[in-house]
């Protein structure tokens, strides 16, 4: 049975970059990670006819800046209280940048005062057709999210644990020194393509544009 405050109506997945990145954001991030378009979390809730006090739950999949950059946007809402990380992303990302190997987290992001992190091990139930869980790829506790919907039948939500289509197709980690190692992208891939499997389900990515582009012009439920 889940805590009353968890039984909600509205739930957002994540919540962009910070409309102040020039500011908050360290050179290194700005320099590694350039901001060349932005939309603030506000407008894109605007173009769905909803504002910040209309969300209930937040799921942040990671604390990395472009997932929890919007964060502040809802300081003193519903949904402040209710803000959904997995425990080991959670731990990780403070242990990180209280130890001055921030990366791409940023503190001023998500040490804000007045939220309410709700944790979670391994798996969350949040409703019959919404299950949360966590992978150990990308970060530490990389949220992924099952979604049973009416039209669109099964969509798994990746993240960033699996970048695009076509890495997801080529079996190819992402560049650079995110993961620790190649063998968690690897495990955590088997993972994903085992569930899709079964549940012959479709998958959204987590920086895939052209997907982006198409999914926005459609509506799932």
């Amino acid at each position: 049975m889940l805590p009353t405050h968890l039984l909600t109506n509205t739930i957002l997945y994540d919540t962009g970059n910070s409309a102040d990145y020039e500011q908050k954001y360290p050179v290194s991030v700005l320099d590694t990670y350039p901001v060349t378009e932005f939309i603030s979390v506000e407008d894109a809730l605007h173009q769905h006819g909803l504002t910040v006090n209309d969300i209930d739950t937040i799921i942040l999949s990671h604390l990395h800046f472009d997932h929890a950059g919007g964060l502040g946007c809802f300081a003193g809402t519903k949904a402040f209280q209710n803000v959904i990380v997995s425990e080991e992303e959670l731990k990780d990302a403070f242990f990180r940048v209280m130890t001055g190997n921030g990366g791409a987290y940023v503190r001023e992001l998500f040490d804000i005062d007045g939220i309410r992190y709700v944790p979670y091990q391994k798996e969350l139930r949040l409703a019959d057709d919404i299950l949360l869980f966590s992978q150990q790829s990308h970060t530490a506790g990389c949220t992924g999210m099952v979604l049973d919907t009416e039209q669109e039948g099964t969509i798994i939500v990746t993240s960033d644990t699996i970048y695009t289509e076509d890495s997801y197709n080529s079996e190819l980690p992402p560049g650079g020194s995110i993961n620790a190692t190649t063998d968690e992208f690897y495990t955590n891939l088997a993972r994903i393509k085992k569930m899709q499997s079964e549940k012959n389900a479709k998958l959204i990515y987590g920086h895939d544009f052209e997907q982006i582009q198409r999914l926005s012009k459609c509506t799932l439920s």
